[in-house]
């Protein structure tokens, strides 16, 4: 079974991030949606956990399907994440023929030291061997790697008690983050594995709660809309609020309850998101995510340079780093910011194509290859004989 309405949930909200990315001071930037954005990457933990405990909770048994798994959810994550690495780094290398004032820090210093390469290729940014100033969503790829590990061993350890443990390894790691933040959910490479972990996890909690009581929901036609309605706007108004503040803690929890609601696709909002339109962005998600912030650092370099030459005035560099574009207008800006997003679902549909699709098949088929003999010895095959 597959969810195609929270597929295509995963690409409105890919997109919000992508947004963000962006700066051009406008209605879409300025928004609270798009200013809180950073969000909805909980949002992706949750569902990932729904969806990993939908698809591996019974078929990770032992060390072989263990070790399936794992090269499935490496191979779903690393090509894509290598070949956005790569383009960085090629950035990064012709920044040595600008100079440095021009462009910020000197090539190759900083977060982008030679000694940070090895952690952003490895996953391992977010144990310890981070931050790295490369691909910055990079964090929460690293973070996700390392909670399938985490999930792959608690079905092989607690298996019988696997809800229990789940939610006992969520509290913990929500308590620590409530705890040491204080930036709100807004933490990445300091305690970004644990805000993953906790996610993850209550995301898996949600998914065993859906299959328990599924028979049970009743909801259809009005009811159904309603209840979807219900939904949409309290996470939209939960995400405007919640900011970097103590209310932003609750992010696991209201996105739960929208994985949950959504996952019966029952009412008029699961239809539209069946569409098209819809299943296209939720099927280009991961990419819109990874390619994002690429889009923007090439986009903003060409319109300073282009301000620049022409003396328009219509980009700045703002103290805390971030670029801003200012046509003159909102409408302006605005249309700035669809342009981008447009950009970024040409870029990646085009990375979508060449590298995550062919690289998951690969992965899958040697996944797959490691699965077998196991397949084969439960049939009475040869490999049973050997």
């Amino acid at each position: 079974m597959r969810f195609t309405v929270l597929d295509a949930w995963r690409g409105l909200a890919a997109l919000a991030v992508a947004l963000s990315r962006f700066g051009a001071e406008g209605t879409i930037y300025r928004s609270p949606l798009v200013a809180h954005s950073y969000l909805f990457v909980d949002f992706f933990f949750v569902l990932s956990g729904f969806v990993i405990a939908h698809a591996y909770l019974a078929k990770v048994q032992d060390g072989t399907s263990m070790g399936a798994f794992a090269i499935r959810r490496f191979g779903r994550l690393w090509p894509l994440h290598a070949a956005m690495f790569v383009l960085f780094l090629l950035y990064e290398a012709a920044r040595t023929f600008l100079p440095a004032s021009a462009d910020g820090a000197a090539p190759f210093t900083g977060l982008r030291d030679p000694s940070t390469i090895l952690p952003e290729l490895g996953f391992l940014s977010t144990l310890g061997f981070g931050p790295t100033g490369w691909n910055h969503p990079s964090w929460s790829i690293s973070a996700e790697f390392w909670t399938y590990v985490l999930f792959g061993a608690i079905c092989l350890s607690f298996r019988p008690a696997f809800a229990k443990v789940a939610l006992a390894v969520a509290a913990i790691c929500m308590a620590v983050v409530v705890s040491l933040s204080t930036t709100g959910m807004d933490v990445t490479f300091s305690f970004g594995i644990l805000r993953c972990i906790a996610g993850f996890f209550i995301g898996c909690a949600t998914y065993l709660a859906f299959t328990r009581w599924r028979s049970r929901w009743t909801a259809e036609g009005a009811s159904a809309t309603l209840i979807e309605a219900a939904c949409v706007l309290g996470a939209l108004a939960f995400v405007w609020f919640a900011g970097r503040g103590a209310l932003s803690f609750a992010a696991p929890m209201v996105f739960a309850i929208l994985v949950y609601v959504f996952a019966f696709e029952r009412g008029a909002a699961s239809r539209a998101l069946q569409r098209g339109p819809f299943q296209f962005v939720g099927e280009l998600s991961y990419s819109i995510y990874m390619v994002a912030l690429f889009v923007a650092m090439v986009s903003q370099k060409a319109i300073t340079i282009v301000d620049g030459r022409f003396g328009g005035g219509h980009s700045e560099m703002l103290p805390d780093g971030v670029f801003m574009l200012k046509l003159p207008g909102p409408a302006l800006n605005d249309l700035a910011s669809i342009v981008f997003a447009i950009g970024v679902v040409v870029f990646s549909a085009i990375t979508f194509r060449l590298i995550e699709a062919p690289g998951r098949r690969f992965f899958n088929r040697l996944s797959e290859r490691i699965a077998q003999p196991r397949r084969t010895a439960a049939h009475g095959g040869l490999a049973a004989g050997e």
